[in-house]
């Protein structure tokens, strides 16, 4: 390969990224002025964004690591898992306006802290962890369905929308336990 060759594939490599970001700004620009005209408070939808991209950032050291260059820091995958799912539940309960739910949205914290060890140990050769943190996940997703049934009937009085979500649920549930048995 000439040298030639190789400066025309940086430069067309430098103005692809930097078409990405004009697009990136045209497109930032179109939905603060859409919002700004609609008098829409993104802040009052995306504060959730300020939890969550910490833990992103925590579960960074993890994804980066390889089975040959393994990351002192890919602990982190665990607090930064259970931060990713903290931001992610409080952005959904604000978009239904419902933060009581956390009286058993807890489980699903529990669960991504666990999904993030077992992300952390996905280089493990011996595999026992694989099956421990599904039964862990599997138990907490059972707990927080039959939490989430008591609480919304017996305490808050108010299942009308969350019967489908409920459904949906127990339907991924059921489709993962069959595809698990069938491997």
């Amino acid at each position: 390969m000439s040298d030639e060759s190789v400066l025309k594939a940086e430069v067309k490599r430098k103005n692809e990224g930097t078409a990405r970001l004009a697009l990136a700004l045209v497109a930032g620009g179109v939905i603060l002025l859409a919002a700004n005209l609609l008098e829409i408070s993104l802040m009052d939808f995306f504060w959730p964004m300020f939890i969550i991209g910490p833990g992103l950032l925590l579960i960074w050291p993890a994804n980066q690591e390889t089975a040959e260059n393994r990351s002192r820091l890919s602990f982190l995958a665990v607090p930064g898992a259970m931060i990713v799912a903290t931001g992610a539940l409080l952005f959904l309960m604000n978009l239904v306006d419902h933060y009581e739910s956390w009286a058993y949205a807890w489980t699903l914290v529990l669960a991504a802290g666990v999904a993030g060890y077992g992300y952390m140990g996905r280089f493990d050769e011996s595999g026992e962890r694989e099956d421990k943190v599904y039964r862990f996940i599997r138990t907490m997703l059972l707990v927080f369905m039959f939490l989430a049934v008591i609480f919304e009937l017996f305490v808050f009085h108010s299942l009308g929308a969350w019967w489908p979500l409920l459904i949906v649920g127990l339907g991924i549930y059921v489709y993962i336990k069959n595809k698990r048995s069938v491997d």
